[in-house]
């Protein structure tokens, strides 16, 4: 699940959780998952990825939300702010800032997930800044389960 739900996440691409939020556990079934994501940037055509399939094992079924946005800011170089979760949702804002070569790329945004134990939705609305030039930026991805792995 490591993969499958970051990547999700990450498709846009932890510094102050709630404890309370942080130690949720977001649980999905092992198995077989197919996902897929798209990313829609004005003036740049981007189809929804064709889709892709991952092995869910039990062990990486469960992980801790903390877990999981602490990677994101860790890997990713990103700020998670206004965190809310419940028992099937997961909202937050997102600040990311790189430098790549000479250019300084700077994105921000607000990602909402839909969890259960067999689908995984989301959505990502933001605006990524290049040198100073923003471009708007929507990001979808999906993830369900399809059956069980094939050994």
């Amino acid at each position: 699940m490591s993969r499958l739900i970051y990547g999700v996440m990450l498709a846009f691409s932890v510094a102050c959780v709630s404890p309370a939020i942080a130690e949720r556990t977001i649980s999905v079934k092992p198995g077989l998952w197919e996902y897929t994501h798209s990313l829609e940037i004005p003036g740049l055509v981007s189809p929804l990825e064709k889709p892709k399939t991952e092995c869910i094992n039990a062990e990486e079924s469960e992980r801790n939300l903390s877990d999981l946005l602490g990677k994101l800011s860790k890997d990713a170089g990103c700020t998670v702010t206004n965190l809310k979760s419940s028992l099937s949702t997961v909202n937050f804002d997102l600040v990311c800032t790189r430098d790549v070569a000479s250019a300084s790329l700077q994105s921000t945004g607000h990602l909402a997930f839909r969890y259960g134990r067999e689908e995984i939705t989301g959505t990502a609305d933001g605006t990524i800044s290049l040198n100073g030039v923003e471009l708007p930026v929507q990001a979808t991805g999906m993830a369900r389960h399809i059956g069980r792995c094939k050994n």
